[in-house]
């Protein structure tokens, strides 16, 4: 019901699929990537600038697409009287879902936390979206599977270049150096790769929680005693990693856009398709 909702207050008709491939009307450029099909790199440009260039597409025909969302025990994080991060992800698929189906696509749902697990293949049938939102209400935060390795069996998964929608923390153990690594291993065989960041106002800094001992819950045996309210250059270190690892997926091609679960879901997903120039 909260997925309808959101669905139905946002911006009627803004929706329309963006798949970047080998389609027929001419997208953009991007940096040249190894691995790219060299049939597709703007030879003219390189004449110009003597920097390697690839065009993409729009592709007009409907698409596979997976939404993969994080499941890890980071994700249970919730501040109080708030909806934990995974819940809040839940709604983000939810509401992609919905209005995925509703232009044709096919759309298919895996998570990752204790493992990497496919819950649904994509597909367009009736009773896709209801097998697909019943499965994000049983989802149950716990493990730490790297957003990586997901994305990498997702990639082994699509039988075409299509959408890979990752709603996730983007919290990873090595800054997310592999995550961009796998993310650039999708965008170079033709993937669409949209990496959706949640995060609670109380990680980010803008309301940072009291002096206490915090542990990861990723790795319980590590506990701190932090303050991070009157620490001034928390919410320093919370930007710059994230405006890194943005670079980083950016740098490869794929979209980063940050959430709050402290704003309604269709706000956050309107901005992300003004910025696309929808």
């Amino acid at each position: 019901m909260i997925a309808r909702t959101v669905v139905q207050g946002f911006v009627a008709g803004i929706h329309r699929s963006p798949l970047r491939g080998v389609g027929e009307d001419f997208a953009r450029h991007r940096d040249y990537q190894q691995g790219d099909d060299v049939r597709y790199v703007d030879w003219k440009v390189y004449g110009r600038t003597d920097r390697l260039y690839v065009r993409e597409f729009q592709e007009r025909s409907n698409l596979y697409a997976w939404l993969v969302v994080d499941a890890t025990a980071s994700m249970g994080f919730a501040e109080p009287g708030g909806v934990p991060k995974l819940r809040y992800a839940s709604y983000v698929a939810a509401a992609l879902a919905h209005l995925m189906l509703g232009t044709g696509d096919a759309v298919g749902l895996a998570v990752f936390g204790e493992g990497t697990e496919l819950l649904l293949p994509p597909r367009t049938r009736r009773g896709q979206l209801h097998d697909l939102l019943l499965r994000l209400e049983r989802l149950r935060a716990a493990g730490h599977t790297p957003a990586a390795t997901a994305l990498d069996r997702e990639g082994e998964r699509l039988r075409k270049p299509g959408r890979v929608v990752l709603v996730s923390d983007l919290l990873e153990e090595d800054g997310g150096e592999s995550l961009a690594a796998a993310a650039g291993r999708l965008r170079a065989r033709g993937d669409e790769v949209v990496a959706l960041r949640v995060l609670t106002p109380a990680e980010s800094g803008e309301r940072p929680p009291e002096p206490g001992l915090f542990f990861d819950p990723e790795h319980p045996e590590r506990t701190l005693p932090a303050a991070p309210d009157v620490d001034r250059d928390y919410a320093r270190r919370v930007g710059d990693y994230y405006e890194a690892l943005a670079g980083r997926l950016r740098e490869r091609g794929t979209e980063y856009v940050p959430l709050s679960t402290a704003e309604p879901v269709e706000h956050g997903l309107v901005r992300w398709l003004h910025a696309r120039g929808r």
